[in-house]
């Protein structure tokens, strides 16, 4: 072998000029398809963790029930179900998704604004986003945190000029709140820096528990939670589908007192098949279906109404202990007295869910369920879940069709979702696909370079070096070893021409990098730090790699196994 690998090495030195322009071709090729793939996988990067990361996350769980603002009443326990479902080798950070638009006023100038809330409380977060996430321009990053300023801020350049502020100015802004009023402050900017993607540029960062305050959350509320993963790519919809199971809601009751007397809250639904099953379970002996059954509906059966003293139109007072805000009194109107049996006639009062919901939202009961429920289906079937859990979608088209059909529903049922970014973010991550067909298309283009240029070097080849076939044959040399050192002659080409290649793709991607593009449109998404970003893989390389040299060991077989055919007698006899 190691006498063809010789013969082989100085044949390719002999023909120097024709092997030089074909390597250099497989070598253009080759740093084509390198220069492609890593400018992909650099985007997607970007994409990924960069703008999807940062304005979506790569798992979102979402929740509306009306308001402008998505309001999760419980963080704690939505970061407790978060840690239960995902790996902590997989879970990079849960987040919450602070973004409050609005209208600033600087001097002189006004514009529109993005405050978005930052959570740097370790010290590994803060070398994360103050070294790496922002290049300081003017200002101390150590005073985003100052007590000295009710509302410190980091702002771009740009959003500086467009303002007309310099550092330690003040921004006048008008920001809408949770709930529903427009709240006016005054943000101190501490700090000028660019951000690592342009994208950035029109934000206004600040502390994400400033934000809170500013906007109203509760400290025990959170708004959209944002989870950043490992490895996304992998684990994105595996964990998401499995939160989803874990965020299935339980039924709508919970216990409280009325004058003293422990009573059991059951919220019915609000829906024609479920008012009709009550209509069969219930005899109605006070008040009328109609008004029962509506939105404000509240009933109470014969024997507790008597015990209470209470009568049709009526007002009494519900109390029960909250989770977070001791105990809370929601007065009801009695609308209706029934009879029934079974569940139906113990300590209960029948409640519309939409009633429910307009104080359940704010006012977390501190226990719900009924164990009582788990015998009685019939019972169970007619009550309401605590929130809705969206279905699952499988793509951006699926999601807001979803979307779509729950805006239609005038409910106020806490609403939740479980989103992936492949899903919240798609259109963006089309782009990978585009981007995936470049490299496919350079390797096509590489292909038609060695299928093209291999089959007419080996022709021309063996035709000027049919007599040195015979001369070889004739003294003994086997018809394999002849194919073998064709193959190895365009294996050893292929080989340094892709090597050369690949170098030269480095070279040209640190080079591309070192330029600064200063642009302000969507194109900017793709930048970091307003530079190209070139992600090598060298996996992705190396399979690439693999795959040429089968091709070209694949299109330079046959020529070689012809050229090993020729006998000694016929190689011999040939003159050009």
């Amino acid at each position: 072998m190691g006498l063809i690998f010789s013969l082989s090495l100085r044949n390719l030195l002999r023909q120097k000029r024709r092997n030089f322009l074909l390597g250099m071709a497989i070598s253009f090729g080759m740093m084509i398809l390198v220069i492609a793939n890593s400018f992909s996988h650099g985007m997607v990067d970007v994409l990924i963790n960069e703008v999807v990361a940062n304005a979506f996350g790569h798992i979102v769980i979402d929740n509306n029930y009306g308001s402008s603002f998505p309001v999760i009443r419980d963080r704690q326990k939505m970061e407790t179900i978060i840690k239960e479902t995902i790996a902590p080798e997989e879970l990079d950070e849960i987040n919450e998704n602070l973004a409050i638009f609005g209208r600033a006023i600087g001097n002189g100038e006004a514009d529109n604004i993005i405050v978005v809330g930052l959570e740097v409380n370790t010290e590994q977060k803060k070398k994360q986003v103050f070294n790496n996430f922002f290049t300081l321009v003017e200002g101390d990053f150590n005073d985003f945190y100052s007590n000295e300023y009710e509302y410190p801020v980091i702002i771009s350049p740009e959003k500086a000029k467009s303002l007309n502020v310099k550092l330690h100015d003040v921004i006048k802004v008008r920001l809408p709140m949770v709930t529903g009023q427009i709240q006016a402050a005054q943000l101190t900017v501490v700090a000028i820096a660019n951000a690592n993607n342009t994208f950035m540029d029109i934000v206004a960062f600040m502390d994400a528990g400033r934000v809170k305050k500013l906007v109203g959350y509760k400290p025990w509320e959170s708004s959209q939670i944002q989870i950043t993963l490992k490895n996304p790519k992998k684990n994105a919809k595996l964990y998401a589908d499995q939160l989803h199971q874990k965020l299935q809601p339980r039924l709508l009751t919970f216990t409280g007192n009325i004058d003293g007397e422990s009573i059991q809250l059951v919220a019915f639904k609000n829906d024609n098949l479920t008012k009709d099953a009550i209509k069969k379970q219930i005899n109605l002996v006070a008040g009328d279906y109609e008004t029962v059954l509506g939105k404000k509906g509240v009933m109470l059966n014969r024997e507790l109404a008597a015990k209470l003293k209470l009568q049709v139109g009526d007002e009494f007072i519900f109390t029960y202990l909250t989770k977070f805000r001791g105990d809370y009194e929601e007065k009801f109107t009695l609308e209706g007295i029934y009879e029934s049996t079974g569940l139906l006639n113990k300590n209960i009062v029948l409640v519309n869910e939409e009633r429910v919901h307009n104080f359940y939202n704010a006012y977390l009961p501190m226990n719900v369920g009924w164990e009582e429920l788990n015998n009685q289906p019939a019972v169970a079937n007619l009550i309401t879940t605590e929130w809705k859990l969206l279905p699952r979608s499988k793509d951006n088209e699926e999601l807001q069709k979803i979307n779509r059909a729950e805006r239609k529903l005038n409910s106020k049922q806490v609403k939740f979702n479980v989103v992936t970014m492949y899903e919240g973010a798609s259109q963006i991550l089309q782009l990978e696909s585009a981007l995936n067909l470049v490299t496919a298309g350079a390797i096509l283009i590489l292909f038609m370079i060695i299928l093209v240029g291999v089959i007419n070097t080996l022709r021309m080849t063996i035709k000027e070096r049919t007599r040195e076939i015979g001369t070889v044959r004739a003294i003994g040399m086997q018809k394999s070893d002849v194919r073998n050192m064709f193959l190895m002659e365009t294996l050893l080409l292929t080989a340094i021409s892709c090597i050369t290649g690949i170098i030269l793709g480095i070279i040209v991607m640190g080079i591309l990098g070192l330029i600064t593009f200063n642009i302000d449109n969507a194109l900017s998404m793709i930048l970091k730090d307003k530079h190209l970003n070139f992600k090598l893989n060298p996996v992705a390389v190396c399979i690439s790699f693999i795959q040429i040299m089968i091709i070209s060991l694949v299109t330079a077989y046959f020529p070689a196994r012809r050229a090993a055919k020729l006998t000694a007698v016929e190689a011999l006899r040939h003159y050009e």
